[in-house]
């Protein structure tokens, strides 16, 4: 999550060290910072060269408070969240998200009225009017085990 209008041109994580960038990073143990961690190590970008590396947000709301009121350039967190401060957003992964379903449940009332929903092509266009969201493979069974 960046200021509106990306005023530091914040493309990639490369861009977060230096000292250019204040950034707000999750704690210890979050999935996003486990995710930055990890694109630093194959960037050859040390930790201690981001400024804010250890300044921490314990959500992905304060941390998008910290960049809307100019405490920060730069925050971890969900595009929705993003939007919902009027910030700006620059992906660094996108992820895809699974819904298991245990084979003996598939055929059960509830679920079929959930798999049904998440194959409607209302749904589909509901979450492809939603800035950032894919959803061409939505309710798509991808394996049956």
């Amino acid at each position: 999550m960046v200021a509106p209008g990306n005023p530091l041109g914040i493309r990639d994580a490369r861009d977060l060290a230096g000292g250019r960038v204040r950034l707000v990073n999750r704690e210890q143990g979050a999935a996003l910072r486990t995710l930055l961690d990890d694109y630093l190590n194959r960037l050859g970008v040390a930790p201690d060269t981001v400024t804010g590396y250890n300044n921490e947000a314990h959500s992905h709301t304060e941390g998008a408070q910290k960049v809307a009121f100019g405490f920060a350039d730069a925050a971890l967190g969900f595009r929705a969240v993003a939007n919902a401060f009027e910030l700006d957003f620059v992906p660094i992964q996108v992820a895809r998200c699974d819904l298991v379903v245990p084979c003996d449940q598939v055929d059960s009332p509830s679920m079929r009225i959930l798999l049904d929903t998440l194959q409607s092509g209302s749904l589909r266009k509901e979450l492809r009017a939603l800035p950032g969201y894919e959803s061409s493979r939505t309710g798509d069974v991808i394996a049956e085990l």
